[in-house]
Formats: C-alpha cells, sequence, structure tokens
C-alpha cells in the first residue's frame, strides 16, 4: 500500500488502520489475529498471567518529545516488565489505540513499527485490539503470558536478601532532560523512551529460589514497599548501596541518589532470596550483562532506609490519581 505519511490518519479510516496492522503482525499458524472479533490462539501453558498498561499523552508522554516509534516500542516494554516481574514468558498481546483524527499516516506508521520491533525483541505475537478517536493519544497494551509457578510479592521472608537489577534514575534523569529541551539525546533520554525490561535475568531467576519479586515502575522506595505490604514484612536498605545510574552525575540540577530512589519507570527487578544465594546470582547477571545489588535485608517490621523511615519520604512518591 502507497501511502502519504503527511495525511491525516482520518483519509485512511479504521480500516485502512487495521489494514496496516494486519499487514505488519503475522500470528502463528492455527491461530487467528487481527481483522476478527476476536482473537484466537493455543493457551502457551498451564498458567496464564495477563497484564495491562495504557501510556496517556499529556501524563506518560509529550508528542513533542516522543516519537511513534517511541510509544509502540514502550507499549510493549511495559508490559514485558510485569511479566518479567512474575517470572513469567509473553505471548500474546492486544492492543487499544485512541488517535485524534488529525493525526498523520506517518506517525501511526512509525507506531506501528515500534510496535513490531519490541513484540519482535521479546516475542510477543499482536493478535487484536481496538482503535477509537480522542482529543489525544493513548496506547493500551494488554499482554497474555505464561508460567509454571508465578513469583509473587508476597514471598518475601526476614533474614532474606534485597536485591535490584541495572541502576537507578536513568528514565527520571532522561524525563527531566526531555522537559528541558524536547531535542535531548543521550543515554538518559534512550531509556526513558525505550526501555529495556529485564526478561533475561526474570528467565534466569527461574533457577533461583526467589522469595518476591517486582518491577520498578513507580520509583525503587513505592515499589520495595509495596512487595513488602503484600509480604507482610519491612526492611533495612542501606543507601550507601543503592546503585545509582552513572550518566546521571552529569546533570548538575537533579540529584541522583533522589532519581534513584524516587524516580519510576527504569522497569528493573526487585527481589528476595536467600542471602547465601546472592553470589550465585550475581555471577548468573555477569553471564548476561546485568549487574545485581545486594542492597538490603527483609525485617520482621517497619521500613528503613538508613535511618530513615520510608512513611517520612511518602510526600515524594508518585501516584496516578494524587500526583501532578
Amino acid at each position: 500500500m502507497s501511502l502519504d505519511r503527511q495525511a491525516p490518519v482520518s483519509s485512511l479510516g479504521e480500516d485502512g488502520v487495521v489494514a496496516l496492522l494486519r499487514d505488519r503482525f503475522v500470528v502463528s499458524p492455527g491461530a487467528v489475529g487481527i481483522g476478527d472479533d476476536a482473537a484466537v490462539f493455543a493457551s502457551p501453558g498451564d498458567h496464564l498471567v495477563m497484564t495491562t498498561d495504557t501510556l496517556m499523552e499529556g501524563v506518560d508522554f509529550a508528542l513533542d518529545y516522543f516519537s511513534g516509534m517511541d510509544l509502540g516500542w514502550k507499549a510493549v516494554a511495559v508490559n514485558v516488565s510485569d511479566l518479567a516481574a512474575m517470572g513469567a514468558e509473553p505471548s500474546h498481546a492486544v492492543a487499544t489505540l485512541c488517535l485524534p483524527p488529525r493525526t498523520s499516516v506517518g506517525w501511526v506508521t512509525d507506531l506501528i513499527e515500534g510496535l513490531a520491533a519490541a513484540a519482535d525483541r521479546w516475542g510477543v505475537e499482536l493478535v487484536g485490539g481496538d482503535l477509537s478517536s480522542a482529543e489525544q493519544v493513548s496506547l493500551g497494551l494488554t499482554l497474555v503470558g505464561h508460567t509454571d509457578a508465578a513469583v509473587l510479592r508476597s514471598g518475601a521472608g526476614v533474614g532474606d536478601a534485597i536485591a535490584v537489577s541495572g541502576a537507578l534514575g536513568g528514565s527520571a534523569g532522561g524525563l527531566h532532560q526531555l522537559r528541558r529541551d524536547p531535542s535531548a539525546t543521550g543515554p538518559l533520554v534512550e531509556r526513558h523512551r525505550r526501555p529495556h525490561p529485564r526478561l533475561e535475568l526474570s528467565r534466569a531467576l527461574r533457577e533461583v529460589p526467589v522469595g518476591a519479586m517486582i518491577d520498578v515502575s513507580d520509583g525503587l522506595l513505592v515499589d520495595l514497599g509495596r512487595l513488602l505490604a503484600a509480604s507482610g514484612r519491612g526492611c533495612e536498605v542501606d543507601p550507601d548501596l543503592v546503585p545509582v545510574d552513572p550518566a546521571l552525575h552529569g546533570l548538575g540540577d537533579l540529584d541522583p541518589m533522589q532519581a534513584a530512589l524516587f524516580g519510576g519507570e527504569d522497569f528493573e527487578l526487585v527481589f528476595t532470596l536467600a542471602g547465601e544465594e546472592m553470589q550465585k546470582v550475581i555471577a548468573v547477571g555477569e553471564t548476561i550483562g546485568v549487574a545485581v545489588t545486594r542492597i538490603g535485608t527483609v525485617t520482621h517490621g517497619g521500613c528503613l532506609l538508613g535511618g530513615t523511615t520510608f512513611d517520612q519520604l511518602e510526600g515524594k512518591r508518585w501516584d496516578h490519581l494524587q500526583s501532578p
């Protein structure tokens, strides 16, 4: 199909956009994908795992610094990160896309390519969804996966080590740069626009008795606090051990530790496990190029960062319904 990338998407209409999606996403033999009233595919495992996330213009991104490719990629990545946190393998997805009719055909085709690139990267088949018009762009994705044994937030035990993958605060740093200059580039900006969920580490951790796990989407202290609340436990976290993204030290007007503790959308994994397993996990991380750091210990109660309780820091947390 020959496309005028500058034309408004209204010139294609709903059927035209569906045709673009159907041409780009080919499903496995025996499955029914885009174009019918519902998708049909074989159950990929005994235990199905399902997650959903929506990216909304003006809340989760701005069009002056987010391309269609960026949005498509990130919609897949954030959902894959949820499945990685559950110890699950992604398989099939459906998307809900709302567009202003004035949106350019080129931007929409770029979004489809971003979806496809991330789907190919993590083995996801897009098998259906819904299209609608709206005053602002939004893209929601529901992802189905499978696992033999889900890792929950509720399995942390007293004395367990608390570990985190990678480094923290980079996405917040990238967002900070983009808000100052929408044309900004660099590793922090790339981390914010094109996150890489830790699915490979999650796969490796299936061989280790991990107690509880969560991904860092709303900030280390918020998400670790959620894990510990679900487990009915507390913690002692050493702030000197929290791995801070080294690129943050080049930003003079953003405190690196604040970004690491409270910045969201790093999509790293925070998990608990028996202390004697730490060296094994660190070694596993090294083989796949992912640093794993012990930052603290699970306790009977009370969440402490150094000598300060998490509750004393609560005012800095992100909340979709309360934060500006």
